[in-house]
């Protein structure tokens, strides 16, 4: 079970410089990727740099504590993974932390055993939700919870019309997408304003450069494909 961690990447944030390198290490065994933050704020720059699968925080961290980092992602990411740690059994603090959908709730210190086991269960977590993702073109993918493209786990800035475009070659992928259908997913009141054949080309032209080669086919005189 544990295998199917290799698939996907975590967030560590530990302001403890010797657990953090010591757990990294470990979580770099069955991870595809360790991101890593010491502190609130610098978790929240790397969530959004990153969008990992899955979060591990400890809840006393400096300018920003664990459940404010996790409540603020929780605002508009209901399917990442959480599993927060402290190291106190603080019953005031756990309840607002059950609020957060989270995987595991641990207190430290953790035993091994223990720490394995909900690996084994965020695991089986990961596993069961395979609709967040949707693999395109070689390593790339798109993120539909974040409406993200990522390239080995990395954002791929896009432009706001070149998001539109993509986020429509994705919901009609391996069908025809027709000129008059970029038109009305791009541009606001299009038709109205008569959006030219150059700019149609030349946005689909702006997003092929995002993608690998040959990923949009065009279709001569009716529009493109995404294969």
């Amino acid at each position: 079970m544990l295998l199917i961690l290799k698939k996907h990447t975590i967030l560590y944030v530990e302001d403890e410089p010797k657990i953090q390198a010591n757990i990294a290490e470990y979580l770099g065994c069955y991870f595809a990727e360790v991101y890593l933050a010491s502190n609130g704020k610098e978790a929240l720059t790397q969530y959004k740099q990153h969008a990992p699968d899955a979060l591990l925080l400890d809840i006393n961290l400096p300018l920003l504590d664990g459940l404010r980092v996790a409540k603020t992602i929780r605002q508009h990411d209901q399917t990442i993974k959480i599993i927060m740690l402290t190291a106190h059994a603080d019953k005031e603090k756990l309840l607002k932390a059950t609020e957060l959908k989270l995987t595991k709730y641990l207190i430290k210190p953790v035993p091994p055993k223990i720490f394995k086991a909900t690996l084994h269960l965020l695991a089986e977590e990961l596993a069961q939700d395979p609709t967040r993702f949707l693999s395109l073109c070689e390593h790339y993918r798109w993120d539909r919870q974040q409406e993200l493209l990522l390239l080995a786990d990395v954002p791929i800035a896009l432009s706001e019309k070149e998001q539109k475009l993509l986020k429509l070659f994705i919901s009609y992928r391996k069908s025809l997408i027709t000129y008059e259908m970029v038109v009305s997913a791009v541009w606001e009141n299009g038709f109205k304003r008569e959006i030219s054949m150059d700019s149609i080309k030349n946005q689909v032209s702006c997003l092929r450069k995002k993608l690998p080669k040959g990923c949009i086919s065009s279709v001569y005189g009716e529009g493109y494909i995404l294969k």
